[in-house]
């Protein structure tokens, strides 16, 4: 199997940060041959060919740019991106959040490489937070710790790993297409009950006659305090019901009487109302305490002959309603929906004996399909986990 040794980094590749050509420079980016790759681009793919951004020669001459050559091994060393990976089958220039290694005098395999950083990703990311996210150092990277064996073995161990991982990978895909399918289901159940509706003749209600809904406070930096009251913005929100209290702000618990009116509770009825989330909805399942809502966060409530709260949810998210909140929204920096678009909204509404019925059949749907779902995501996880399993086997000499 050949003798293995423990190498830095630095010692056996040189390492580089790309560079972004000023954007007001036009000559820079006008008519550009160059691939110019950003951060957010990068993967875990070890054939990178596609890019969204070209630069030109007079970039790479007059910048901070690089040139990279095919075959180099890329890290994201800043932000949300950080330690993901990738290896240009194409010669490509970076922004400056990426870094290139490249292979210094032909000891490594690049996907030999890729594969150990791959196991170590989450070491990486722990040891390199500065501030609110990881920022990966040149000098830390060159600082990493390879156990390096023979080439013959680096090359069999890439090997043997590509053929595992191509049908771990395969499976993998497999179960995220099932759980989108699963994931689905609910939709296509409302979608079908709401155009059943319609046809039998549901009155066509305005919101306002069924349902109110209610904004939250609109927090500034000011308010925050280091711990006290949570405050729930749409980033807390989960499909699941659950609410994800881990990072976010609080005020101080001497001001819950002031905010009695933005206060939450188990069983409230919640929805995002503003960016890339517009239209979650999240059942508050549990009791979490203390807690306040933010502006942007939608909490509705039902009108007592009209309306079941529990229903209302599903009227939420049905894309009868969603549909209308998509043709509401305006778009500004990031899409949002006003409490006035949302009052003036029509919608079929069937009896409250109905919605009881209704009810009924739509929990025992949800209810089946978060088992579905818990268990295709065991099974997923169950799946990465065994591919962590093997990357640690291989770097031990036991695959």
């Amino acid at each position: 199997m050949g003798k293995w040794r423990e190498v830095k980094l630095g010692d056996i590749a040189f390492t580089k940060s790309g560079g972004t050509p000023k954007r007001s420079q036009k000559s820079f980016w006008v008519n550009g041959e160059i691939p110019w790759l950003k951060s957010g681009e990068l993967n875990d793919n070890k054939n990178i060919t596609e890019n969204t951004e070209y630069i030109t020669q007079k970039a790479i001459e007059n910048s901070s740019a690089k040139l990279f050559p095919k075959g180099s091994l890329l890290l994201a060393m800043y932000g949300a991106t950080a330690g993901k990976l990738g290896i240009l089958g194409m010669n490509a220039a970076t922004n400056q959040a990426v870094c290139s290694i490249q292979n210094r005098n032909g000891l490594y395999i690049e996907e030999f490489i890729f594969n150990y950083l791959l196991l170590i990703r989450e070491k990486i990311i722990r040891d390199s937070f500065g501030g609110a996210q990881p920022n990966i150092s040149k000098s830390y990277i060159d600082n990493i710790k390879i156990p390096l064996p023979p080439l013959s073995e680096q090359n069999r161990i890439v090997t043997k790993l590509d053929g595992l991982f191509a049908k771990i990978d395969q499976a993998i895909r497999l179960l995220e297409e099932n759980i989108a399918h699963t994931e689905a289901l609910m939709g296509s159940v409302l979608d079908e009950e709401f155009k059943r509706g319609e046809e039998k003749g549901w009155p066509l209600l305005k919101f306002t006659e069924f349902a109110s809904l209610r904004h939250g406070h609109q927090f500034r930096k000011y308010d925050f305090t280091e711990n006290g009251i949570p405050i729930v913005k749409i980033g807390q929100c989960k499909k699941d019901g659950s609410l994800d209290l881990s990072n976010c702000n609080f005020i101080d618990q001497s001001r819950l009487e002031e905010f009695q009116e933005d206060r939450i509770y188990k069983d409230d009825l919640l929805m995002a109302l503003t960016g890339g989330t517009l239209g979650k909805v999240t059942w508050v399942e549990d009791d979490y305490g203390d807690l306040v809502q933010n502006y942007r966060v939608g909490n509705f409530f039902s009108i007592e002959g009209k309306s079941i709260k529990r229903f209302l949810m599903y009227v939420l998210m049905s894309s009868i309603f969603q549909k209308l909140v998509e043709a509401k929204v305006n778009q500004g920096a990031q899409p949002n929906i006003g409490k006035e678009n949302i009052d003036n909204m029509l919608v079929p509404i069937p009896s409250i004996k109905k919605q009881e019925g209704l009810i009924k059949k739509f929990d025992v749907i949800m209810r089946n399909q978060a088992k579905m779902i818990e268990s295709q995501t065991q099974k997923l996880n169950d799946l990465k986990a065994l591919k962590s399993s093997l990357l640690d086997q291989a770097f031990k000499g036991e695959l």
